[in-house]
């Protein structure tokens, strides 16, 4: 089931994948082996959220953090109530190609002409690939099915990843800045990185 397939650029295998996990056995079975319900929110999740924006930007993406069994959850800290547990939410950081190879050059801007378009001022010069992925996720918020966009840690337009959660039954599209546990309008996000 690992090898599953739930979009065109994202595996299942990158939604289980966790260190703790693969040092600690009696939280291995559990987070290997992901119920067909949360197997089928990790596919949704991928389809309406994840796999636009990889397709938007063309560029390679890293699932830092996918789904959590509760035993892992539970391991690393984790809030009893996360979306991780459901399937429902993914950290992500994207490659930083998107900063450095020309033939991306097109998507990058149009991240950054939408922002201009929207706050009336550039992106600047030291965000992070990450701000680019968390921007395009608020520029489409609307039409991206996000109960929950977070720039998480990191410094003012460089996060350290990006939360992103989605949900059949509750999409809020709620934009939050961490550790403060800040609400964003979509302009101050947007600001986060000019």
């Amino acid at each position: 089931m690992i090898q599953l397939q739930l979009s065109e650029n994202f595996w299942l295998s990158e939604f289980l994948s966790s260190q703790t996990a693969e040092r600690n056995p009696e939280v291995a079975e559990d987070q290997f082996n992901p119920p067909n319900e949360v197997v089928d929110c990790l596919r949704y999740l991928c389809e309406n959220t994840i796999q636009p924006l990889r397709t938007l930007l063309k560029t390679p993406m890293r699932i830092s953090s996918g789904y959590r069994s509760p035993a892992l959850n539970a391991a690393i800290g984790g809030s009893k109530s996360s979306q991780h547990m459901r399937g429902e939410a993914a950290d992500i950081i994207l490659s930083e190609q998107l900063l450095h190879n020309a033939a991306l050059q097109r998507q990058k801007e149009i991240v950054e002409n939408l922002i201009y378009e929207r706050v009336g001022r550039w992106v600047r010069d030291d965000v992070n690939s990450n701000f680019y992925l968390f921007a395009a996720a608020c520029l489409y918020l609307n039409e991206l099915d996000v109960d929950q966009l977070i720039h998480e840690y990191g410094t003012p337009g460089a996060p350290a990843w990006v939360h992103v959660s989605a949900s059949r039954h509750n999409n809020k599209r709620q934009i939050l800045m961490l550790p403060q546990k800040q609400n964003l309008t979509l302009e101050e996000a947007l600001l986060l990185g000019c």
